[in-house]
């Protein structure tokens, strides 16, 4: 599912040489800027009504983790990637999301 939008990582590695990661980037390019958009858009809303949200929570722990906080690319598309993941198991389940459930939703 994510390979659709061009978020998984690509990953190379020789003997005990080991690359940096990036996506992809062989999906969708509209898709994969709309998921970007969204992100960046629930950021804003949380900053406005501060409506809890787990995906905007995620961002933040990540921005925060440890003594190497990730980069705002590298949170953004870890966003993404969880956003896609939740989107598709709550149309698969045919539920609405519910910050108090979300974590059943996880498990699936």
């Amino acid at each position: 599912m994510t390979d659709l939008i061009g978020i998984d990582l690509r990953q190379y590695q020789s003997g005990t040489y080991r690359a940096i990661d990036h996506i992809n980037k062989r999906g969708d390019p509209y898709a994969r800027n709309l998921f970007c958009l969204t992100v960046a858009n629930m950021r804003r809303v949380h900053g406005l009504t501060k409506v809890p949200n787990h995906i905007v929570d995620f961002y933040y722990r990540l921005r925060k983790k440890g003594p190497h906080p990730k980069l705002d690319k590298v949170a953004t598309v870890a966003c993404m990637n969880k956003l896609v993941k939740c989107l598709f198991v709550m149309i698969k389940s045919h539920q609405t999301y519910d910050y108090k459930s979300y974590h059943g939703l996880e498990a699936q």
